[in-house]
């Protein structure tokens, strides 16, 4: 999601998950305009004080309607410093059970790194690799570094108030960092003013019309454990035509995860 200027990388301010779509609802004084503070702070209030874990499904369509369907768990850990680290680990189908995503936030930027189960070897994802999918979704490992790190958000402003799917949202822009090896130019995002929850995030490469959007279906908003969940949410590649939905099918809020399942060496451990 967007950040304040000068507030990139600032460690402890959001859970790093896809989680950075569960956000809570702004304490806001009636008839006041919210600031750019107190919409990020929201995010914070809303995620999860220690760890989370999800079950999802990835179905990739797709310009013709085929569908590659795969099933993974999603798990996030924030440590003791503030920083965080995700980790998805595919479990279906069979040819690609136990490759594994790590991603490591660090207080400037973030360490990925990719498993294999066919190379046997972890490889790590380079500033000139960003732009490259995840098992062949719509999901960049930028993107995935932005949504879930939120890393190389670079200069945000906050805009007018706007509409979605007719629900008021807060409006925002981030401009990534010159340095950052982006492949886009601004991000903006809707944030739904009841829940708090990107209803929608747009990423721009050049000109007015967005090359990609992510959108979260408002009706598949649950809470869990006090923070709430999209479970639905969809990447739209409007260039190619081709989309990717992910659907998160349990959750559990804050359980026990090892430290040690979060390490480069763990990747090549199937668990």
């Amino acid at each position: 999601m967007s950040r304040e200027p000068d507030h990139e990388g600032e460690k402890g301010d959001t859970m790093p998950t896809l989680v950075i779509l569960l956000l809570a609802a702004l304490l806001a004084e009636p008839g006041r305009a919210a600031t750019l503070d107190e919409v990020l702070a929201c995010v914070a209030r809303n995620a999860p004080k220690t760890a989370l874990v999800q079950t999802v499904v990835l179905t990739a369509q797709d310009r013709t309607g085929q569908e590659r369907v795969h099933e993974a768990k999603l798990m996030a850990r924030r440590f003791e410093d503030g920083l965080g680290r995700v980790l998805l680990r595919v479990e279906a189908p069979a040819d690609l059970r136990g490759t594994a995503f790590l991603l490591i936030q660090k207080e400037k930027g973030s360490d990925m790194f990719v498993y294999l189960p066919e190379l046997k070897k972890v490889r790590r994802v380079t500033t000139r690799s960003l732009g490259g999918k995840l098992l062949g979704t719509d999901f960049s490992y930028e993107e995935l570094e932005r949504l879930f790190a939120q890393s190389r958000q670079g200069d945000v402003k906050l805009l007018a108030d706007a509409e979605k799917d007719g629900r008021k949202a807060y409006a925002l822009e981030a401009t990534p960092a010159p340095d950052a090896g982006s492949a886009y130019t601004r991000v903006t995002s809707l944030v739904d003013q009841q829940t708090c929850v990107p209803l929608e995030i747009a990423f721009y490469q050049k000109g007015d019309a967005p090359r990609k959007v992510l959108s979260v279906d408002p009706a598949r908003v649950t809470q869990e454990a006090g923070i709430h969940v999209p479970r639905l949410v969809v990447m739209r590649d409007l260039e190619r035509g081709t989309e990717t939905r992910l659907e998160t099918h349990a959750i559990q809020v804050d359980p026990k995860l090892p430290n040690a399942l979060f390490s480069r060496g763990s990747l090549d451990k199937d668990r």
